[in-house]
């Protein structure tokens, strides 16, 4: 209670009684200022006009909710030409008609920072504060904003406002880890006109977007710039995909050389699923290991029979006459639906199931899979809807392989990759190329420049269209991404601010004003 006394003393306030109950304790107090400026005028006046009471909520003290009946003092104006008559003297802890001190509304304002303003108004319950969200939203926008400062190391980046459609740039100080400011568009003036107000930036890092490079050359000259390196690999990997779809004949038709070299000789004891009396045979083997005492993972190993079907055997809920394959009329109606266009596996097997198929999904989706193959569009009324999953070729899983360094792969991925090379010329010139642009990212040192500058000779005389068309981007924005392979800046922090500023989006149901969004930012 002495603390609390202090503090409304230090406001300017003089206690005269306390009354406190079971849920709320009540402050009665008055202001001490003897004199005070007219507002109007300026005036100073001691001739008091007389008083009224004001009933403000405080901060809470334990568990019981605050509220001070203080008792104000109104001055009488002793200017004749001075149009206010009388007037009260505010204080900057209890601005005029407010109905809660100041370090109430700053408390409430950043818990609508922290939460937002529904979920502020529901924890000020806990408070013993009673707020609507419409008037935390209020204290939010009206909370002064920081002043901006010129940081030494500057990260750029832009942020969307509607995504596909307005866009604007967020400012990182890098050393500080904090928001410098966020602005309401992308563009080159707005940056350039934000750079010319705050000179003095030494490093500054972007990703490779034009219009901030063009902002950066005009208004800061002197800065050194750094292009994003995760933007360099994403464009590499892009490159990379779109040079495999271009010749995607001739990668299918080496891959498949090489994956015929690779293919592993069939092992007898483990070949794949059996019917009738071979599959009674290994339920026999099985039964066998089992009265041994051999797990399910080692009888699996030693037979060739899938753990799961061991397991079932075993348990004794199933015997090998249990599966059933597709029957003939069964095959005959897969393929009557795939010529009319069902290509819904759950949906064939719904229709199956009324014919007595009891088998399980995985048949229906095998041929489903073979039809496409071999047929193809012929035959079908209904064009096929492009499959998720193609075994014989997979863009994604290759882009990864060619862009991955070859000391991360596996070794089956690094014997496979050597394959490939040997396979084509060609493919074994473009794959050293980005590869040794790739292994550039891994060590960051002054070497790296040089290194830069004698990849781009050999990548412009590539015979690969996309990479001399990335070596031609990587040539105009030299300085940036040889900075970039050579210090250890990078727009990494900021784009962790903006996944941040995507989660106050959200936590503003994305109804949000940019302003509004613009003080969370900086004020939370």
């Amino acid at each position: 209670m002495s603390a609390l006394t202090d503090a409304y003393r230090l406001a300017g306030l003089q206690f005269t009684t306390v009354h406190t109950s079971p849920e709320r304790l009540e402050i009665t107090a008055e202001t001490n200022e003897h004199s005070a400026a007219c507002p109007q005028c300026g005036q100073v006046s001691q001739r008091v006009h007389g008083y009224y009471w004001r009933h403000p909520q405080d901060l809470p003290c334990g568990e019981k909710a605050v509220q001070v009946n203080l008792r104000v003092r109104r001055f009488l104006c002793l200017n004749p030409r001075c149009s206010k008559h009388t007037f009260s003297a505010f204080s900057s802890d209890l601005p005029a008609f407010s109905r809660r001190t100041t370090r109430v509304g700053t408390v409430l304002a950043k818990l609508g920072f922290g939460m937002g303003a529904e979920r502020a108004a529901l924890t000020s319950r806990i408070l013993h504060i009673s707020i609507s969200p419409d008037t935390v939203l209020r204290l939010m926008k009206t909370q002064p904003l920081p002043n901006t400062w010129t940081p030494r190391v500057l990260g750029v980046d832009d942020w969307a406002i509607r995504k596909g459609q307005t866009y604007g740039t967020i400012l990182i100080d890098l050393e500080k880890h904090q928001v410098i400011d966020v602005l309401k568009d992308r563009s080159t003036t707005v940056l350039r006109d934000w750079l010319k107000a705050h000179p003095g930036i030494e490093i500054i890092t972007r990703d490779r977007a034009s219009d901030y490079s063009r902002a950066v050359t005009d208004a800061a000259p002197k800065a050194l710039q750094i292009a994003d390196r995760w933007h360099l690999l994403c464009n590499l990997s892009g490159l990379v995909r779109e040079w495999i779809l271009r010749e995607r004949t001739k990668w299918k038709e080496v891959i498949g050389i090489v994956k015929s070299q690779l293919r592993e000789p069939e092992n007898p004891s483990k070949a794949g699923r059996k019917t009738g009396e071979g599959r009674r045979q290994q339920y026999r083997e099985v039964m066998l290991l089992g009265k041994t005492g051999g797990t399910y993972k080692e009888i699996a190993a030693q037979t060739g029979v899938p753990y799961a079907t061991v397991r079932w055997w075993l348990r004794g809920d199933g015997s090998p006459d249990d599966r059933r394959p597709l029957t003939e009329p069964h095959r005959d109606k897969i393929k009557m639906c795939w010529t009319a266009g069902v290509d819904s596996s759950l949906e064939i097997l719904r229709q199956l199931k009324e014919m007595g198929y009891t088998g399980s999904v995985d048949p229906v989706r095998r041929m489903l899979y073979h039809l496409d193959l071999e047929q193809g569009l012929q035959g079908r009324s209904v064009p096929a809807r492009q499959r998720a999953h193609r075994r014989d070729f997979n863009t994604t899983a290759l882009t990864r392989l060619l862009t991955m360094p070859k000391s991360f792969l596996a070794d089956k991925d690094q014997q496979f990759m050597t394959l490939v090379c040997a396979g084509d010329k060609e493919i074994a010139a473009g794959y050293t190329l980005v590869q040794r642009f790739r292994n550039m990212f891994l060590n960051l040192s002054v070497d790296n420049k040089m290194n830069l500058q004698s990849w781009l000779s050999e990548a412009a005389q590539s015979t690969i269209v996309e990479l001399r068309q990335f070596a031609a981007s990587v040539e105009r924005d030299f300085g940036a991404i040889s900075a970039a392979l050579t210090m250890h800046w990078s727009n990494a922090q900021t784009e962790g601010q903006v996944n941040k500023l995507k989660l106050t989006k959200r936590r503003h149901f994305g109804r949000a004003s940019f302003e509004l969004l613009r003080r969370c930012v900086l004020l939370a």
